[in-house]
């Protein structure tokens, strides 16, 4: 995929999230923004917000949130604790968790992995992750831990005292305000641990995350490219998004018509002709249009799209920008004939809309 389309889909991914604020969207639209961000760094995602969080789970996001997330998953030998298996899918983030104290176990040797995490908990591992240990809260120990806590707006979102249990929603909330917030050593701990970048108003920049490693499109169909042929990671732990929603591997190959991914949050960005504000129709191309003031310049290309007779006016998209141009044009990789997928973006009224490409790729 050419750089310049790559950051042309990317700003089209992008675009609702990046810039939300509680002010121009509303406290909801602002959650779902920080749910994206957490979701795209590979740290949780959830269709449950109001689901209770375990201490084993919390271990896990821990570990993901962390600079040792590649070791999440790692194989075990012995016991972690004497009551978490080394089999146990969260025994390594435990162990990973436990060893670098920002989670500690029970007495008798237990870590009581299925009961839910605190936010006394919590504030404990992201204070841990942050750089901070028991050394800095000398005194009185945990009421000095929850004001540094609360003093870098790590609780901004959440209200629960430190015995109640979170849920899935406060630690979306918890692991975005992490992202923001600053390292003992300095610097902000997204930026130093993730590479990630800020928009003016402080909130977190989604296209940091994605940065020039998106690939695709690569487009679907029933037979040999179904999801699983196209990217180059395990499905069973991979975020998964159609048309801008949360969704999944049946889904995707049922409905979507191109893929993207990005490999090291193992997120799949996934687009269908059901797209409301962005989408993809593969077909035929009909027919090219060039600009009547320059017979070299393409301005729309027509697509047969593959549920469509031939007799058909077809789909009409505009052309815009120097190498989506170049593309179509005489000099280019499309013509009349050619099998391709277009990915869109929708703009105008309902009743006269507007169909912009923003990527193309031809159906091999």
């Amino acid at each position: 995929m050419n750089r310049g389309k790559a950051m042309a889909v990317l700003a089209a991914v992008c675009a609702v999230s990046a810039g939300m604020t509680a002010t121009a969207y509303g406290a909801e639209s602002t959650f779902e923004m920080k749910k994206k961000v957490v979701s795209l760094l590979g740290i949780l995602t959830t269709s449950d917000r109001n689901a209770e969080v375990t201490r084993e789970e919390f271990a896990g996001m821990l570990v993901k949130a962390s600079s040792q997330r590649q070791s999440y998953g790692a194989a075990v030998t012995g016991a972690v604790f004497a009551d978490v298996a080394a089999g146990s899918q969260y025994a390594s983030a435990i162990r990973t968790a436990s060893s670098n104290e920002w989670m500690s176990g029970f007495l008798g040797g237990n870590f009581k992995p299925e009961e839910g995490v605190t936010l006394r908990d919590a504030a404990k591992g992201v204070l841990g992750l942050l750089g901070y240990t028991n050394e800095d809260f000398s005194g009185n120990l945990n009421g000095n831990r929850m004001a540094e806590f609360s003093a870098l707006s790590l609780d901004s979102g959440i209200f629960r005292n430190q015995d109640e249990v979170l849920t899935r929603e406060d630690c979306i909330h918890l692991f975005y305000n992490l992202m923001k917030a600053q390292m003992k050593e300095g610097g902000q701990y997204g930026s130093k641990v993730f590479d990630l970048t800020y928009n003016s108003d402080g909130e977190v920049n989604t296209s940091s995350i994605l940065d020039n490693s998106l690939k695709g499109p690569k487009i679907l169909n029933q037979g040999s490219r179904n999801l699983k042929h196209l990217v180059p990671f395990s499905l069973d732990k991979a975020v998964m998004f159609l048309n801008g929603e949360s969704s999944d591997e049946i889904e995707i190959n049922d409905y979507a018509t191109v893929v993207y991914y990005h490999e090291e949050t193992k997120t799949i960005f996934a687009y269908s002709s059901d797209g409301e504000n962005k989408g993809a129709t593969d077909g035929r191309i009909k027919a090219i249009y060039y600009s009547a003031s320059d017979p070299f310049t393409p301005v729309s290309v027509v697509l047969n799209s593959h549920d469509q007779d031939n007799s058909e006016d077809g789909d009409v998209f505009t052309i815009n920008g120097s190498e989506l141009q170049y593309l179509f044009s005489v000099y280019g990789d499309y013509g009349v004939g050619d099998d391709v997928a277009i990915v869109w973006e929708k703009s105008g009224t309902e009743e006269n809309p507007t169909y912009t490409v923003v990527d193309v790729v031809g159906d091999e």
